[in-house]
């Protein structure tokens, strides 16, 4: 596979999105556009967003993925002006992904692991409701949406979305991390033989399981030698994002994929 089809770096990687692009035309490798700057400057509109992102993507010809806007984001909330904020976040960060010719767009649940099962149940059901509709902008404009694990504990709870939703333009993201630090009963190679055809996008980065540290591939608890040969023995190939925020735990990374023959 070409390295800059199926791995990417994170654009919170360097102080600016203009130097990670740089960075990753040096890797040859592709870009997720993160931390977009709309969700954190109130003067800055949809229109300044995309113009601000197209300049510094400039003439970049590997692969752009976007991470959709996740701050306190939760489409399937019960107070409806808390959703209609969500669902405007989500609306724009489909505008910019499609406007930066971004072929995959991340979004997180916004699922935040409460044990009370009618609640549970309750942001299912608008969780699938909103996406049902959502879901239909993504295929008519061919754009593949993934739903990323953050404080799940089982892969069940993603699955399970992702299955009633029902659309070829629907598939699933896996961070490695994020099981490592809030699904410790479980491990990752679990998740991927759960998720199966289902996992199209993935977030790698290690952690030593007490802080969500994106430290390189090496540097914590998670055994990515495992996680590649598992990944060989299913015969999946998900797009891997890099997900560190640092040159030197990138190329750290970068050195293992290429022993690893992933590179």
């Amino acid at each position: 596979m070409k390295s800059y089809n199926k791995i990417l770096i994170s654009s919170s990687a360097k102080n600016t999105i203009k130097e990670s692009v740089n960075l990753a035309k040096e890797l040859n490798l592709g870009i997720e556009i993160s931390r977009v700057p709309l969700y954190k400057d109130e003067t800055l509109t949809i229109k300044n967003t995309i113009e601000i992102l197209q300049k510094d993507l400039g003439d970049f010809s590997n692969r752009i993925t976007l991470h959709a806007m996740f701050s306190d984001i939760n489409p399937a909330s019960g107070d409806w002006l808390l959703k209609k904020a969500s669902i405007q976040r989500c609306i724009e960060s489909f505008e910019i992904g499609k406007s930066i010719k971004a072929d995959t767009i991340l979004f997180h649940t916004g699922n935040k692991g409460t044990k009370h099962y009618g609640s549970i149940e309750s942001f299912k059901n608008n969780f699938v409701s909103f996406w049902k509709d959502f879901i239909k902008e993504f295929e008519s404009e061919k754009i593949i949406a993934v739903i990323e694990n953050v404080h799940e504990t089982s892969p069940l709870f993603c699955l399970e979305l992702a299955k009633k939703i029902n659309s070829n333009f629907l598939k699933l993201a896996l961070d490695s991390g994020h099981v490592n630090l809030y699904a410790q009963n479980t491990k990752a190679v679990d998740w991927i033989e759960t998720y199966g055809q289902y996992l199209y996008h993935m977030h790698i980065h290690n952690n030593f399981g007490t802080n969500d540290d994106h430290s390189n591939l090496l540097n914590g608890t998670l055994n990515y030698k495992e996680i590649f040969n598992k990944l060989d023995e299913l015969n999946l190939t998900p797009s891997m994002v890099l997900e560190m925020f640092t040159e030197k735990d990138i190329k750290i990374s970068v050195d293992f994929l290429k022993e690893e023959g992933i590179l």
